[in-house]
């Protein structure tokens, strides 16, 4: 099937497919899913598509995750190589909240591109409309970080876990400032590593510019850095669950 002349391309995206096509080999394969989902390994790519639910949108949405891998950045990875290897994180970063926080930061580095070929920021994410951060897991995270002088592991997986959601989300809540602000305030320094490692990759040129520009590498390694010298010293329950959000 000539993918062009279906509703998945229109003027908006065309001239991404194109050039992705360039130097990628990207299928598309019709299922019975409910949302989109690609997967890359070198240069070839499959972009999952919802047989119910042939839409522009969502496929640029995938296609703009294979452009950030075209151009070499691979940050959930990064953190897994990271992290896999160090018994300090594992204690509150579980394997489910890297692949959160990998597609998260996904996600800020694709929005700008998406919102500057016509697409509708409405239309980003399936989920737009919820709120990714309520008052009342602010509290459950408040009640549950730290008792008696003891980590929870999953409490802290959890506060990461929502501090990156409402960072990547395209609605910007009334309730994510003070959201911010109460995480903020239960670990300051904690929340001051997670803001440098956002505001560093936000920096990070897709495509470096000049030999000293930081890349994905070097921010993914400081911020597992920063992490595991914040965890030092500190009474951490390890976190055994994979986090969803």
């Amino acid at each position: 099937m000539d993918i062009t002349k279906t509703e998945l391309i229109d003027k908006r995206n065309e001239k991404l497919w194109n050039e992705l096509n360039k130097t990628h080999s990207i299928s598309v394969e019709y299922i019975d899913i409910p949302n989109y989902s690609c997967y890359s390994e070198n240069d070839s790519s499959t972009v999952f598509v919802s047989e119910n639910n042939i839409d522009a949108n969502s496929f640029t949405h995938e296609l703009l995750h294979i452009l950030i891998r075209q151009k070499g950045i691979y940050f959930g990875s990064s953190l897994t190589n990271a992290i896999s290897g160090n018994p300090n994180l594992n204690r509150f970063f579980s394997d489910g909240l890297i692949e959160h926080f990998g597609n998260c930061m996904d996600h800020i580095k694709m929005l700008p591109i998406y919102l500057e070929l016509g697409f509708d920021k409405k239309k980003f994410i399936e989920d737009y409309d919820e709120n990714k951060c309520t008052k009342a897991e602010i509290q459950d995270i408040k009640s549950q970080f730290k008792i008696f002088g003891k980590y929870n592991g999953q409490a802290i997986d959890y506060y990461i876990a929502k501090y990156i959601a409402v960072k990547a989300d395209p609605k910007k809540h009334l309730n994510y400032d003070k959201s911010l602000k109460e995480l903020n305030k239960l670990d300051p320094k904690l929340f001051g590593i997670l803001e440098k490692c956002v505001n560093d990759w936000k920096n990070m040129p897709l495509k470096k510019a000049n030999i000293w520009d930081e890349d994905y590498n070097s921010i993914s390694f400081n911020f597992c850095e920063n992490l595991a010298e914040w965890g030092n010293g500190k009474n951490i329950e390890e976190s055994t669950y994979a986090n969803t959000v």
